[in-house]
């Protein structure tokens, strides 16, 4: 059995290692964890259908995640630190049939805690769609709305974001010259509006893969505040 026995427990004392690390001041520790949870890429998440949300993470050391499952508190200091110190990348193929739903997956799999401590996201772009019955005018899609929403909400301490434009649902709104389309315009507001609640959020990003994007949009998008950036 674990332990001391009686005939030891009271002439020698020893302390664990865990006790030892456990005393070390929290500088340290996240140190430690920093070394070997921190990775040097983007952690790209994906979900193929009807499976559960996974992480590709090539340059990950060996027991990666060793550290989450030592006790409660090295768990919760640790936790900070994998979900704080890595850049995650959701890039997904959307259509109008398949909209986004990955990021809302990852986040209800790390639950409200973890998604707190999430520092650096690369998302999809906001789609948009047009309106039928009102020729010109277009509007964010209801999956890029709840999005926006989503992320104000759980991702409190969230540093950067990078909206990733490669698909055509998302980079007529950066890639056309129409930013003297009013709609187009509200459009850009109502993210910058969404975006702006995240209080800890000061670098945004808007990341082009492919093309490149109208002076005009460029202009307009660093007035927001945004950061344009032309492939990696």
């Amino acid at each position: 059995m674990l332990g001391s026995s009686p005939e030891t427990s009271s002439s020698t004392v020893t302390t664990s290692p865990l006790v030892s690390f456990l005393s070390l001041p929290i500088e340290i520790h996240n140190n430690i964890y920093e070394r070997v949870l921190a990775i040097p890429h983007p952690l790209h998440v994906f979900q193929d259908p009807g499976c559960p949300v996974e992480v590709f993470a090539p340059a990950k050391p060996y027991a990666w995640l060793a550290l989450i499952y030592i006790n409660r508190q090295i768990s919760a200091e640790a936790r900070a630190i994998l979900y704080g110190a890595n850049q995650f990348t959701f890039q997904e193929i959307e259509t109008v049939q398949r909209p986004v739903s990955l990021l809302e997956s990852f986040l209800d799999c790390i639950g409200p805690v973890n998604a707190g401590f999430l520092s650096h996201l690369s998302i999809n772009f906001p789609a948009t769609e047009r309106i039928d019955a009102c020729p010109g005018e277009i509007r964010l899609r209801d999956d890029s709305l709840r999005r926006l929403r989503r992320l104000q909400k759980s991702c409190t301490g969230l540093k950067t974001l990078e909206a990733l434009v490669y698909g055509r649902t998302s980079s007529s709104l950066v890639k056309e010259d129409q930013i003297e389309n009013k709609f187009v315009r509200e459009v850009l507001f109502n993210i910058n509006a969404h975006l702006r609640g995240i209080v800890a959020l000061n670098n945004m990003i808007v990341r082009v893969y492919s093309g490149s994007v109208a002076p005009p949009v460029r202009e307009f998008l660093q007035g927001l505040g945004w950061a344009v950036v032309i492939g990696d």
